[in-house]
């Protein structure tokens, strides 16, 4: 007799994995892009927002700024791609709609993901908790900001 409870759990993480999927596509095609990052205790969170949930998209003011924001929303994407990222919720304000992404590459090593730790490779968990200090550091000490 099959567990009614492991069907559930399956059920569930199919559609985690969906929605992680489908943010990916929206970041790829322009629909949605990072919207904000939140830093605390030593982990990052990145927010998704585009005009398909009453946001903005957003534009730099330079075709080296588009390129950049474009180069983070596509590794972004790729992360969620691989399960080293995972939506970790919805952020509600007014008249706009977030999706907020978090997981071990980011700091956070209690947010489940799709992708088992130790398939992270060893220079992408250093690459993160380089990028991890130096983000923390900035914003803990903002007078020292070259």
């Amino acid at each position: 007799m099959r567990s009614r409870g492991g069907d559930k759990k399956n059920v569930i993480s199919a559609a985690l994995r969906a929605i992680d999927i489908w943010s990916a596509i929206l970041l790829l095609t322009g629909q949605v892009t990072v919207g904000g990052v939140f830093i605390s205790s030593g982990a990052i969170w990145l927010s998704l927002t585009g005009p398909i949930f009453g946001g903005d998209r957003l534009n730099g003011k330079s075709v080296g700024a588009n390129a950049v924001i474009d180069l983070i929303d596509v590794v972004t994407a790729l992360l969620l791609i691989l399960g080293q990222i995972t939506n970790t919720g919805p952020w509600i304000s007014s008249g706009r709609l977030n999706f907020v992404v978090s997981g071990p590459a980011f700091g956070n090593p209690n947010v489940p993901v799709a992708a088992n730790p130790s398939e992270t490779s060893e220079r992408a968990l250093l690459f993160f908790d380089e990028f991890r200090q130096v983000m923390i550091h900035r914003e803990i000490n903002p007078e020292r900001r070259s």
